[in-house]
Order: C-alpha cells, then structure tokens, then sequence
C-alpha cells in the first residue's frame, strides 16, 4: 500500500505473524480462522520487516524468542518507522522465557504478551480487540488527515486562535483575504486586522464563545458581520462564524474563526476511540481480577511446608474452586511412584498407586511443571451434564502454575530439612554408652531446613558412673552448629578431665570461665548431670537449663530444681545438687522444644511433660518415643529442635 492510502476508505487490514517456526504459524492460522482477518506470516524478522514495507497491517503478533534477529529487536525497528510506528505488537512467549525479553519489549512499544501453548478463545479474544482499536485508530487519523486539508484548502477564510485572541495558524484563503501570508499572521492580534468600529463587537463575540459550555456534540458559536482591513486596499465586509476548542491534550481552549457564513463542527471519532479503549481495559481489568481472587482460594494450600500438606490441601482447594465432584493432586515421587491426594466431599486421602485413574478417566487435566519438567497433573471431575468451559480451562492452567510453585517450595523445603537433620546428627553421638546398671535412649529431631544448636552427650566415667550432658545454643544454622560441635568437645573434654572425677559444678564452672577466656558472645543453656548406679545417686548442675525430671520406680515424677544462669556472661561458680535414685528410676533431659508451645505457658509444658512420663512404658526406647509422640505439638509441625534423653536404673 502507498502512503495516499490514508485519504482511502479503510478496509479490513491483515495480521501479520512472526515465528521462526513453521508449525507455530500453522498453529496460529488455525487459532484465528474463525476472525476472518487476512494473514500475512513471517519466518524472521528481517522477512517482516520486508512485509511491512508492502503492506499495511492491523496487528503484529511477535515471537519474543528467534535466531539472528530477536523479537525485541525487530519490535524496535518497526516502532522505529514512521509508516509502522503506531502498529500494535502482542509478543508470543513461552512460559519459561526470560520475561525481560518481555519488559524490553514493553519498552520499545509492544502492547501485550500472549504465553506459549496460548489458549485459542484468549488469544483470539486479545487480536479482535487489538485488531478493532487499530482500524479506529486509522479512521481517526483520516479523519484528521480530511480536517487537515479540509483547513488549509478550504476557499474560505479559517483562523485558529489562542486564549489572548492571537493567531496561531491560518489558511491561504484567510492570508489572501487580508493580503498577508500565512507565517505573517502568526501571533497578529485578530482584533487588529478588523475595523477600529467592529473591534469592540469582535472581542465580545469571542469572549461569549470562549466562556460558553463547549460539549463534543453540541458546539457553541456566534456569528456576525465585520470588516476586515487588508494590508493593501479598501476594507472587506466578510461573515465571521465563531466557535470553542477544546482538544483534550492542550490546557487552555482555542477558538476557531471561520471568515464565512459557515458552521460545520467536528470529530467524534476521538471519543469514541477513547471509550473503546477504556471499555477493553475495564473488561481485561474486571477478567484478571475475577480469576486472582478464585486463585487466591489456592493460596493457603501452598503455605505450608510439609509436602503431604500441601497435596492434600491443594486437592481439596482445586475442588472447591471448580465446584468438582473430586480433585486429584498427583506428582512423581522420590521412587519414581507416583504420589496421589485425592479429594471428594470436602477431604483429602492418599489413593493406593494401584487405583489411581479409576475414577476419574472421564475428568480433566493439566500438567503440573517443575523448572521445565512435567512433573506432575491435576485431575478434576465435574457433575454430570456440566461443561468445562475455556475460562475454566484457562483458569486449571494457571492453578496448575500456583500448584507448581508450593510444590516445588515444599519439595525443597523438605530436601533442606533432612541434609539439616544429617548435618545436626552428624554432630551427635554415633551411639550410647553401654553401662551395667542402665538402659539409655536418646531422640533428636531438627525443627526446620536449618540446623539448630541443641546437642546431647553422654559418655562413661570412672567407677561405672555415667555422665550426661545437654546443651542449647542460641539461633539457628551453621553459627549455632559450629559453636554446638565445639562446645560438645568441650564439655566432654572438661568432664574426663582430673581422671574424670570433677563434679558437674566443677565442670560448669571451668566451661564458663573458658567461655569468658575467649571472649565468646554465644549463649546456651547445658545441664550436667553424673549418676551412680551402684550408689543409686544423681548429681548435677544447671546453667539456665531447664530442670530435668525423675519418675521412680513408683511411677510418681518431680523435677530435678536448680542451678544457676547462662554461660558467658559472667564469672559464676556453679553449685552441686544431689539426689538419690532408686531401682526403676527414669531420668528424662531434654532441650525447651520438648516442653514449649507458642501461646502457651512454660508450666503447661511442663506439666504435659509429667503426665506423659508418669503414663509411659517401662522400657526407655519405648517411653521416649511415647514421650515425644504425646508432647509433639497440634498440626504437628515443630518450631524448635526437639532433644531428650532418658537414662534408667535397672
């Protein structure tokens, strides 16, 4: 098309697509079939640049993503002619593309981004919309294009004025009239090239209709008979048709004289494109917000950090949102099995591999991407007699995108979780000591992906005795586990030393003043504790640890009191406490995870902590497990490192 084809009717102008792939174009041919638009295709970007210069089109869909020369760059370079400036460009991008190729794009001038695989009834939706505006916006700029000419051709006299009543432009009809030319007039005063005795009408006739209320339908004017004096000759009575302006990108309104007995009045075409425009992005705006909030019912699902969790909520979720008959969550598990929730009438389950499909081959799905990888699918099967809409379809696919995220976040948290709790257990004892007179069992488990710095020890001294020791060190990840392993060497090396005869407040007493020696910043609770079996005694020491407890050989239990505060903050010397034990006696040490719970007061922990000893098996491995199983918190998520260690005399 040449450039006169603006002064032409406009007619129904073709889409132009731009993908490096052949099957891609096909596949968009037969998308946007149904609209009726005529389609231009391009394998490069230098081939549609070539098209453009032949042709005039309605839209551009632009693969973001093509050899040599890239969708940005070839969006640049239209928006870089003046012939396709004002084209609009929907980028084409798959789901994993880097989306700053996308702002890029936004940045040269693109209007919208379609994702890869894109959904048939959106798309075609976005290129009806696009296409329409564009062929508005042609008529619009004809429109202009005629008002233009119709202006500076016209045979009578036409001036545009500012809010002082200056020219600012006007026609060779009104320059011949007065006998100036056109560039002569710019700036003139109009009252000055009217008759001294029609100034005073002239000025007041303006100022009526510059103070009148101006409506795009309804203009207002005024008209009257006046003299004008040209540069050379007598004067000439001329007809002057007044009238307001008011284009909405200017801050004050012009007026426009017309040096004839004319009233002709002007373009719609501009509200009308507005209207459009902001009718298309209301109903994008009340689209997107619609679905974000049936998305938001998805978002608490994928909060928790327990994988099971997240299936199971999300089943019940993806239920409730497309009021289905079931849902189904299902992933590849760490065997390569896969892993099944699903949920009818309101509850989740885990299905048996085995009978994964059977109910539900008749339903809907959308595959579940991980970093690329379908690595999973959502299921879900609606009433008897319902369709599944294509704003449902799109609306699964973006679940299935939510669904991936707190999957993947769950899968990693748990994967951190256990190289934490491999990590913390590294540190740990490799096994109990094996005394005569004793049964010992001990259990750890890391509240969250970092390590912590609880640590437990217990190790033989002399004449049978066994000692004991737990500790707590403030914070969490590699600074408290780097101060947990040392301060573990430590205690063990200053209980065997003297021959392994110091007593738990000796011990305490040199840790702290080591501690101080150093200058360590670290604080931590440790409690250390000796007991005789032959004697039947305990003795111990506590440095702002919680008390350990006893039950007897009765099943009646009590809490091991006192001590004295943190370590490392100032020089203490730590006392010894004693008490007998007697056969059948358990001995349970444990961090402050065991016993706390937000919201909750340390004496309900502590007393939850009493009941579940004095009701626990005899055998110690049994008990701690009962022990932790009955102190274990609601939801059964833990907020801190859980460590105990029970020791019994038999």
């Amino acid at each position: 098309m040449g450039a006169t084809d603006d002064l032409t009717a406009v007619s129904v102008l073709p889409i132009l697509l731009v993908d490096d792939r052949q099957e891609n174009l096909n596949a968009l041919d037969g998308v946007l079939e149904p609209l009726g638009y005529p389609l231009l295709m391009a394998r490069s970007g230098h081939e549609a640049l070539r098209l453009l210069l032949e042709h005039d089109v309605a839209l551009i869909l632009l693969d973001v993503r093509m050899p040599e020369l890239d969708g940005v760059e070839t969006a640049r370079l239209i928006k870089g002619r003046a012939r396709t400036h004002d084209v609009p460009i929907v980028f084409l991008t798959a789901a994993n593309d880097d989306i700053g190729a996308v702002l890029r794009g936004y940045g040269v001038g693109a209007v919208d981004y379609v994702l890869k695989p894109f959904d048939p009834e959106v798309l075609r939706s976005k290129v009806a919309v696009f296409a329409e505006l564009e062929k508005n916006r042609r008529a619009l700029k004809r429109s202009e294009t005629f008002l233009r000419a119709a202006f500076e051709a016209a045979p009578i006299g036409k001036t545009m004025l500012d809010g002082e009543r200056a020219i600012v432009r006007s026609n060779t009809a009104f320059a011949r009239l007065v006998g100036r030319e056109p560039a002569e007039l710019e700036g003139v005063q109009i009252v000055d090239l009217c008759h001294p005795e029609d100034r005073d009408r002239v000025s007041a006739a303006l100022d009526r209709v510059a103070e009148a209320d101006v409506r795009p339908a309804s203009v207002a004017g005024e008209s009257l008979d006046l003299r004008v004096l040209p540069a050379h000759g007598s004067e000439v009575w001329v007809g002057l048709v007044a009238s307001s302006i008011e284009p909405a990108d200017l801050s004050a309104p012009f007026l426009l004289a017309q040096w004839v007995d004319l009233s002709s009045r002007r373009r719609a075409e501009e509200a009308r494109a507005e209207l459009l425009m902001e009718h298309a992005a209301r109903t994008h705006a009340e689209a997107m917000a619609e679905r974000l909030s049936k998305l938001q019912a998805l978002s608490g699902a994928i909060e928790s950090l327990s994988l099971q969790r997240v299936l199971a909520e999300l089943a019940v979720r993806l239920a409730e949102l497309f009021d289905a008959e079931a849902a189904e969550v299902e992933i590849v598990g760490q065997t390569g099995e896969p892993v099944t929730f699903r949920a009818e009438h309101g509850t989740a389950r885990r299905l048996d591999p085995g009978k994964l499909r059977a109910a539900l081959e008749h339903g809907h799905e959308v595959p579940i991407v991980i970093e690329g990888v379908e690595s999973g699918v959502l299921r879900i099967r609606l009433p008897a007699g319902r369709s599944f809409t294509s704003t449902e379809r799109s609306l699964m696919q973006d679940a299935a995108e939510r669904a991936a995220l707190g999957i993947q976040r769950a899968q990693l948290h748990e994967r951190a979780h256990q190289v934490a709790v491999e990590l913390q257990r590294g540190l740990l004892p490799k096994q109990l000591p094996a005394i005569d007179g004793l049964e010992l069992a001990a259990h750890y488990e890391a509240a969250g992906a970092e390590v912590g710095g609880d640590w437990y020890d217990a190790f033989t001294l002399p004449g049978g005795r066994l000692g004991v020791v737990l500790g707590d060190v403030a914070g969490r990840g590699v600074p408290a586990a780097s101060s947990m392993g040392q301060l573990r060497s430590v205690t063990r090396a200053f209980a065997l030393a003297d021959d392994g005869f110091l007593t738990p407040a000796e011990m305490l007493t040199r840790l702290n003043r080591h501690q101080l020696a150093l200058g360590q910043t670290e604080l931590f609770t440790v409690v250390y504790a000796i007991i005789d079996p032959a004697e039947g005694t305990i003795s111990w020491a506590t440095a702002g640890h919680p008390p350990p407890l006893v039950r007897n050989g009765e099943g009646w239990t009590s809490y091991l009191e006192g001590g004295e505060g943190l370590m490392g903050i100032e020089d203490i010397v730590y006392r010894d406490l004693r008490a007998p034990l007697d056969e059948g006696s358990i001995v349970i040490f444990y961090t402050d995870g065991l016993i706390e719970r937000r919201g909750e007061s340390l004496d309900v922990g502590l007393e939850r902590l009493a009941d579940a000893l004095g009701s626990g098996p005899e055998v110690p491995a049994e008990l701690c497990e009962y022990v932790i199983e009955q102190m274990r918190p609601a939801g059964r998520e833990l907020h801190d490192d859980v460590t105990a260690l029970l020791v019994k005399l038999v």
